[in-house]
């Protein structure tokens, strides 16, 4: 491929009306008009509409559940969304009509897709690959409705009929519930060749390719997706396959914030972050990227920027390799959270236990959120909340009650104050932990890397936590002063 090029990735709020699709054209039409000028060729990457994956499973659950009626009503409303979107995305008749008819033509396989995956419900078959077709035509509605709308504009766009990356076969799970999406994993060689294949050309031609994220297919032809909060990973998959130069993901947010905005007026936004804070950001609770969307990147220094599809002008946050930072970049918060501790009753000479207790937790399902403490007679580490009676269970079952205990406490939060070259500044911990005894709020226990200090608390203390944490480490409140002689002054008047 001549062109360097560049992912830019609309997710379901970008896409979610007719509105906003033309909104997304505009943008999309600003960069291929920059590329003209020096700038990457953009290749898009584009979600189902807000709310349409969540249509078509319940609808996919209608079908396997003997729901007809109610089945029949969804597909009936997700037709009607699309086309009223189709009236107000493409302004010229011509093209609108052309537009709809495509959209009739996928709404008519959908329904196809739907009566297969009855079928196989009725027979007792394996529903996770019927399932995943219904669940991919959000996406394939989204392209072709983008595609028209960039084109009506006067820049011209084409959409990806074929699904650009290839797959395995998702694990197949007898008790997977209906109505849910079972995900596959993306087979990077096989989907380097296909993405160079379908997209190529059409780059070459000077033509904006639009291609559907979240949906691939096996190296046999079965339709798969990548499961839920596959969407933003499959862009980073496609840009990694295409060796693009960045990939932007636009979404309703200005970029990585410095906390939950929704918690912290003044929280601010990160012009940078490097892979390591923010895959830890995520881990903690921040819901700007999912962990898995850095996969398929990071080894390859490819940089990704989180923007605004709504404030385009605003540059966003870029994630990329490590960038110097002292001190706390960011602060969030992991609720629901539960402290398991397994200690010995012989205090001396106890053997480190950490493996077996690891593995029984994995047994369950439960993944340690942190490792708090660890020594040859103790150790303590925090899991989802819903997970500890089974974590509990199994090391009451499996662990020599007369050479261990098991302790379990509830209702804990995880507040993690990130940033590379945190601890390597001894002023920060101590500033984090007098932080929260300023509030009152005591430590049950904490952690630390050189990104930096977790400290589990009690989840009702936690919002507090996250706001005096920020006002100490990031963002101090300047309070309002009052200029008393001008205040007399005017009372005087």
């Amino acid at each position: 491929m001549k062109h360097a090029v560049c992912v830019l990735k609309f997710g379901g709020t970008s896409v979610g009306s007719g509105e906003r699709i033309r909104r997304v054209a505009a943008i999309i039409a600003n960069a291929r008009k920059a590329s003209n000028e020096g700038d990457d060729f953009p290749v898009v990457v584009v979600s189902a509409m807000s709310g349409v994956t969540d249509q078509l499973l319940r609808i996919a659950r209608f079908a396997c559940t003997g729901e007809d009626e109610a089945c029949a009503e969804e597909l009936a409303s997700l037709r009607r969304r699309h086309l009223e979107a189709a009236e107000h995305a493409v302004h010229d008749s011509e093209a609108r009509a052309s537009l709809c008819a495509d959209l009739e033509t996928a709404l008519a396989r959908l329904e196809q897709n739907t009566s297969v995956l009855r079928l196989a419900a009725r027979e007792g078959q394996d529903i996770a690959l019927p399932t995943a077709a219904v669940a991919a035509w959000g996406e394939r509605f989204s392209v072709l409705l983008v595609a028209a709308a960039v084109r009506d504009i006067g820049t011209p766009a084409e959409p990806v009929r074929s699904e650009v990356i290839i797959t395995g076969h998702p694990d197949s799970d007898s008790v997977q519930p209906v109505g849910v999406v079972v995900g596959a994993e993306p087979l990077a060689e096989e989907t380097r060749a296909n993405a160079h294949a379908l997209i190529d050309p059409i780059v070459e031609r000077g033509v904006v390719p639009v291609a559907a994220g979240f949906i691939g297919r096996t190296p046999s032809g079965h339709i798969t997706t990548l499961g839920r909060n596959g969407s933003d990973y499959s862009a980073t998959v496609i840009g990694a396959a295409l060796d693009c130069s960045e990939v932007t993901i636009y979404t309703d947010v200005d970029g990585v914030l410095t906390a939950d905005p929704r918690l912290v007026a003044n929280a601010r936004l990160l012009p940078a972050l490097s892979y390591a804070e923010a895959a830890r950001l995520s881990w903690f609770g921040a819901k700007v990227l999912h962990p898995r969307t850095l996969i398929p990147i990071a080894p390859r220094n490819i940089p990704v920027r989180v923007r605004n599809t709504f404030r385009p002008h605003i540059r966003g946050t870029v994630v990329g390799p490590v960038h110097p930072q002292s001190g706390a970049g960011a602060i969030t918060i992991r609720r629901h959270l539960a402290l398991i501790t397994v200690e010995s009753t012989d205090l001396f000479g106890a053997p480190e236990n950490a493996g077996q207790v690891f593995a029984l937790a994995a047994r369950a399902g439960a993944a340690p959120v942190a490792i708090c403490s660890s020594s040859g007679h103790h150790l303590s580490f925090v899991v989802e909340e819903q997970s500890a009676d089974s974590v509990v269970s199994l090391l009451h079952r499996d662990m020599d009650s007369e050479l261990w205990r098991v302790r379990c406490r509830r209702g804990l939060a995880a507040c993690a104050c990130i940033g590379s070259g945190f601890t390597a500044d001894p002023m920060s911990p101590a500033r984090a932990v007098s932080a929260l005894a300023r509030e009152r709020i005591p430590v049950i226990t904490q952690g630390a890397s050189e990104l930096g200090i977790t400290l589990i608390i009690e989840d009702r203390d936690s919002e507090r936590a996250l706001r005096g944490l920020h006002r100490d480490l990031i963002a101090p409140v300047i309070p309002l002063v009052r200029h008393t002689v001008q205040e007399k002054r005017r009372e005087a008047r």
